[in-house]
């Protein structure tokens, strides 16, 4: 078998010492992998970590925790890791046909970044594989199965089923496309919220350096929340304007699919003082959401709950104040499409967008689901043989991604009476899946989906 023969030549005659002091030795899992003929449990259990490792940071590390963090800051040895490529690529083609497609997609967007990351490092690489790994990706990808999951039902009166008036909860507000879309629908269903914190970066988004540092308070506040705003914005703002029938294509999907009005989307964009939403608005300068200052006011507040409109990982300790419930919408149905690029990964491996609202606990999207629903069908029908992939996928997250979550919020607050009437069930580990960011080249088949129109390769 070609990949055997691989295994063999990049397998090191002379293997390095085994390190006891750690959870995982990469270098020791590799040549166990390499020379099992069968692969056990335990080497499958091994493929599966180095993957996850990959997905996240698109680099192997010497060594690990058992939580998956690097225990070593060296990169695994050069001569390595075309060893580790292998390897994957091995466990992808496994995957692949015995059928577990999402197990056999993931380990193909870890194949593919490590691909890139050794390309990047100048590692080599034999033509041959990077040839046979690019024919069997396309092969598997241009064959994925189409699933075709049925809508959650629909609600018939979207617009003012809520009494009207103050909602009580707190909005814990982070400048960008989503935050603006759920006050925009909280303003649509005549809805404001009783408090909205807004929290503004000491820090450049960008290059992470203060902001304003000789600036007196106001000032500065005011020029950080500029400098937040314009950044966060960028995209969009480009977009809108360089790309208009991509732009007004989502628009008018996000419309007639998805039941918004014109001037809702208006409202989103339009970028409004958060006055105009809530009559009691507060702002918060903070490094980020690890920041003591937060935490400390956060611990002040009344018993409330909280809709998280973004700004990072939410820290443990934030999600353990007792008086509070964090309110999350995550843009896949949960637990089946955890993780990121979820709006894709969900139209990839579902055949059509979803959105849940749960209650956050510490971990990646785990809590009490408040509502999962699969949503209408988005297609655009836009001819975007001519864009790149990049465009399209800033335009997605920019004009797409925020109403799906705001759909279901809007369901949800219909459903639970503005959050007053909530059964929440936990959800079961057994069906769960944990996504991670995409590789471009499964990008370009996601989106080629979600418009319903070839990609170039």
């Amino acid at each position: 078998m070609m990949i055997e023969r691989f295994i063999s030549s990049y397998l090191p005659a002379t293997p390095a010492p085994c390190k006891y002091d750690v959870y995982f030795d990469t270098a020791s899992a590799l040549r166990t992998a390499a020379a099992s003929a069968e692969w056990t449990d335990e080497v499958h259990q091994a493929m599966q970590f180095l993957s996850k490792r990959v997905e996240i940071s698109k680099h192997l590390y010497e060594s690990y925790h058992e939580n998956g963090t690097k225990a070593s800051t060296t990169l695994l040895a050069g001569e390595l890791q075309p060893l580790a490529l292998t390897l994957l690529f091995k466990d992808f083609c496994r995957l692949a046909d015995d059928g577990k497609t999402a197990c056999a997609v993931k380990r193909l967007n870890a194949v593919l970044k490590l691909l890139d990351s050794l390309a990047s490092g100048n590692i080599p690489v034999e033509p041959t594989l990077v040839n046979l790994i690019d024919v069997e990706a396309e092969r598997f990808l241009t064959r994925l199965p189409h699933a075709d999951t049925p809508p959650s039902k629909t609600l018939a009166n979207t617009q003012a089923p809520v009494n009207a008036g103050t909602l009580p909860i707190t909005v814990l507000f982070w400048e960008g496309p989503i935050a603006r879309a759920y006050l925009a629908t909280l303003k649509s269903m005549g809805l404001k919220p009783e408090k909205i914190i807004h929290l503004i970066s000491k820090n450049d988004l960008v290059s992470r350096k203060p902001i304003g540092r000789f600036l007196p308070g106001s000032l500065k506040l005011a020029y950080a929340h500029s400098r937040q705003k314009n950044s966060i914005h960028y995209w969009s703002t480009t977009i809108r304007k360089t790309e208009s029938s991509l732009y007004q294509s989502i628009r008018n999907t996000v419309s007639d699919k998805l039941g918004f009005a014109d001037r809702d989307i208006d409202e989103a964009l339009a970028l409004c003082d958060l006055s105009d939403y809530s009559l009691d608005v507060e702002t918060l300068m903070i490094e980020n959401l690890a920041d003591s200052a937060l935490y400390e006011r956060l611990l002040e507040l009344a018993q409330t709950q909280l809709l998280f409109t973004g700004g990072g990982i939410v820290p443990k300790r934030l999600l353990e104040i007792t008086t509070l419930k964090f309110i999350h919408l995550h843009p896949g149905h949960l637990p089946e499409v955890r993780g990121a690029d979820c709006v894709l990964w969900s139209y990839l491996m579902k055949g059509r967008t979803s959105a849940t609202c749960f209650y956050m606990a510490p971990g990646i999207d785990d809590g009490d689901v408040i509502l999962a629903s699969y949503l209408p069908s988005l297609t655009p029908n836009l001819e975007v043989a001519s864009m790149d992939v990049r465009t399209l996928y800033r335009a997605t997250y920019a004009f797409l991604d925020p109403w799906v979550r705001s759909y279901v919020l809007r369901q949800a607050l219909i459903e639970t009476a503005g959050f007053t009437q909530v059964v929440a069930c936990p959800q079961t580990e057994d069906t769960s899946v944990t996504y991670h960011f995409m590789h471009d080249r499964i990008k370009r088949i996601a989106l080629a989906q979600l418009f319903a129109e070839p990609l170039p390769h």
